[in-house]
């Protein structure tokens, strides 16, 4: 008959101890890594890893569970994860956390009850196959950090805090990046780079602030992938209509400065909302539109109090 109610909470609750911490130091490691091409998908699987995490928290309620706190060796595993440095933090995201995910759910999936428990088969497949993509575009080598970890213990009655990197003082580039603190000559190149800036701003806002309710950080997730796919398009723009590439100019991070010394309800307060540049795709518009108002909702929620 598959597992008990309780015993199907207790799996879930280890599953979002997993993917919360996946959402919240990858949106602080972002910025700090350098390569492009990496720095893309990470923006892609942050966005899915923060709409998993609303499922599984969802499923997780349904099933009369709490996320509570993870056990001892869960924490001591996450707490690695949190003090690892910005390459480090990649091996264990991608060697260790999510085959460790990957192994569990595929035990969950073939134990579960397909019928009594389809609304939890449901939420587990799609989880389980995007995680395969996601190890899948970033290989590294590993292995799960535990054979089973929904049968790990939790804490119900305990919370875990989610700690902050320490602030960054301007996003990284791929090494072959000149940085100017003069104005970018090439339009197209700046607005790359701008919506780089963007991103990464996004990704602190959700990293940095990690007691705002987590819709917020759902919304910020998105936005950070929004922003990078943006950047993807003047890349592809540039390499196929414009003879130019990534790096061919220098890039500057005044504005992503400017932005980043205030607090969030300044840096909400300041989004300008949707471009009125001829030369923006009205498909990008079209996203920032969304952006406009998550700045609206969030500024809204803290001047509440």
């Amino acid at each position: 008959m598959g597992y008990t109610v309780d015993e199907s909470a207790g799996r879930f609750a280890n599953y979002f101890h997993v993917l919360r911490e996946l959402v919240h130091l990858t949106a602080g490691h972002l910025a700090l890594e350098p390569r492009f091409e990496i720095k893309a998908l990470l923006g892609d699987h942050l966005y899915d890893d923060a709409r998993a995490t609303t499922k599984i928290g969802r499923r997780l309620h349904e099933l009369g569970g709490a996320p509570g706190a993870p056990g001892a060796e869960l924490a001591a595993v996450l707490d690695k994860a949190s003090e690892a440095d910005t390459p480090a933090y990649l091996e264990i995201a991608y060697a260790q956390f999510k085959p460790t995910l990957i192994a569990a759910l595929r035990i969950h999936l073939a134990a579960l009850d397909p019928l009594l428990d389809e609304p939890s088969l449901r939420v587990l497949t799609q989880l389980l196959h995007r995680q395969e993509r996601h190890t899948a575009e970033l290989p590294a080598a590993g292995a799960p950090a535990f054979d089973d970890l929904g049968a790990l213990p939790t804490d119900p009655h305990a919370t875990r805090a989610l700690q902050p990197l320490p602030r960054v003082e301007q996003p990284s580039r791929d090494a072959f990046i000149e940085v100017t603190d003069g104005p970018e000559p090439h339009p197209v190149h700046a607005l790359m780079n701008a919506e780089l800036c963007a991103a990464e701003l996004s990704a602190r806002n959700s990293h940095e602030h990690p007691d705002m309710p987590w819709d917020f950080h759902v919304d910020m997730a998105r936005q950070t992938w929004d922003e990078i796919r943006h950047a993807e398009v003047y890349d592809r723009l540039m390499a196929t209509e414009l003879d130019s590439h990534w790096g061919d100019h220098p890039v500057a991070f005044q504005r992503f400065k400017e932005l980043y010394a205030l607090d969030l309800a300044g840096r909400l307060a300041r989004y300008e909302g949707p471009s009125t540049r001829a030369d923006v795709p009205a498909q990008l518009k079209a996203d920032e539109v969304a952006h406009a108002e998550n700045a609206a909702r969030w500024a809204a929620h803290l001047a509440s109090g």
